[in-house]
């Protein structure tokens, strides 16, 4: 009897769990919706979300794992630290759609070629992970975000029926290459993204790799087959243009940083030609040159060591951002600075020169805007390492 009664519970329970999703009519589509990039940094890689629909519910759903509590505690130092949860949420169609058309962003949606049974599944797994518990995953930039997840949760359903093929991709791109994509209106930021991530991003990254990026999951599904009675057929059946826009496609004028650090360089070679011809030293313009390099290598050793960003290790931008420089540079702003100090911007001098060969052979790409800075420090360099710093 007690058996029974277990058993007879148990049962209960699981049809229980199976009534919290209801059944998909036979109306229902599942899509991949993309979207365009947008005015901000955080919106320039675009965005891409899953669409689920069903008239005759009278419910039109999106599920989109790019959202955040932004009043999270700690959210901000989270963020730093590589430790920010990312969460699904889920949205009315409408809403979401008139809010990126509010935007001018492009929308385009992709209608997945699924039989019922997997549109069922689908729709279960994606309302599984929205129950609050489950709701929340810890956001990698390249490996679990908005666009990952979008290639994930339908791989997981159909598994090998499944298949991206990668005749779309006609060329080798790092993951670097792939972030300068985006980021050609905002030159600062990409400036500031390549100082820091490190050299594990300059490999090149394998097809799956590409879809971190919400345009590589769309070209993606374009160009995937599903499996149906032996024979492999497009899983997308229709793509429909939701909102046309190019406006954040087109690249905008403005002050870049090779044209502020070509400047800075100018100056320095003054100030340089100047000191070797009075027989002087701008001491200032040491220390300042010291004090902001080893700022910037500070934030890069932090980003390093002190994070869980899998994308700013092995970060060879300490040559030039040298962190000690931070402590040197109030030695160097002494009128007879100590003697040991000229060994040291010997030494500063010759890891430029390792960091030429290094990005020769493309073991990091660096910055092409670095160029400036490596010729600005190599002449204020040399001048220190021939002249002393008295």
């Amino acid at each position: 009897m007690k058996r029974f009664v277990l058993f007879f519970s148990l049962l209960l329970f699981v049809f229980s769990a199976k009534a919290q999703f209801p059944a998909l009519s036979g109306q229902a589509e599942i899509s991949i919706i993309t979207i365009g990039p947008g005015a901000n940094l955080y919106d320039s890689f675009g965005h891409g979300a899953i669409r689920i629909q069903d008239p005759y519910l009278s419910f039109d759903r999106v599920y989109n794992y790019g959202t955040f509590d932004s009043f999270e505690d700690g959210f901000y130092v989270k963020f730093a630290q590589g430790k920010l949860n990312y969460k699904l949420s889920i949205q009315d169609f409408k809403r979401f759609l008139g809010n990126y058309q509010a935007q001018n962003r492009w929308v385009t949606e992709q209608v997945l070629s699924l039989n019922h049974a997997e549109k069922q599944q689908i729709f279960e797994f994606i309302e599984n992970n929205a129950i609050p518990e489950n709701a929340y995953y810890l956001y990698d930039f390249f490996y679990d975000n908005c666009a990952t997840k979008l290639r994930d949760v339908v791989s997981n359903v159909l598994g090998d029926k499944l298949k991206f093929n990668n005749d779309h991709l006609t060329e080798e791109k790092t993951f670097r290459d792939l972030i300068q994509e985006n980021t050609f209106n905002f030159p600062w930021w990409d400036f500031g993204i390549d100082i820091a991530l490190g050299s594990v991003i300059d490999v090149n990254a394998t097809p799956e790799e590409h879809m971190f990026l919400p345009d590589y999951i769309m070209k993606a599904y374009a160009n995937a087959t599903i499996t149906r009675d032996g024979e492999e057929v497009p899983v997308v059946k229709s793509t429909n243009m939701l909102f046309e826009s190019d406006y954040y496609e087109t690249p905008q004028e403005t002050i870049s940083p090779w044209m502020i650090f070509s400047f800075l360089m100018i100056i320095v070679v003054v100030f340089t030609y100047k000191d070797t011809a009075n027989n002087t030293r701008a001491r200032y313009l040491d220390f300042t040159i010291l004090f902001v390099t080893g700022l910037v290598g500070v934030m890069v050793a932090l980003l390093w060591f002190a994070t869980d960003h899998t994308a700013t290790v092995k970060n060879l931008n300490l040559l030039w951002a040298f962190a000690p420089n931070l402590i040197v540079a109030f030695y160097v702003a002494k009128r007879r600075a100590p003697g040991w100090t000229r060994v040291y911007v010997r030494l500063l001098f010759i890891m430029l020169i390792g960091m030429t060969f290094i990005w020769v052979f493309q073991l990091q790409v660096f910055s092409i805007a670095l160029l400036p800075i490596m010729l600005l420090l190599a002449v204020r360099y040399a001048f220190l390492w021939v002249k002393g710093l008295a």
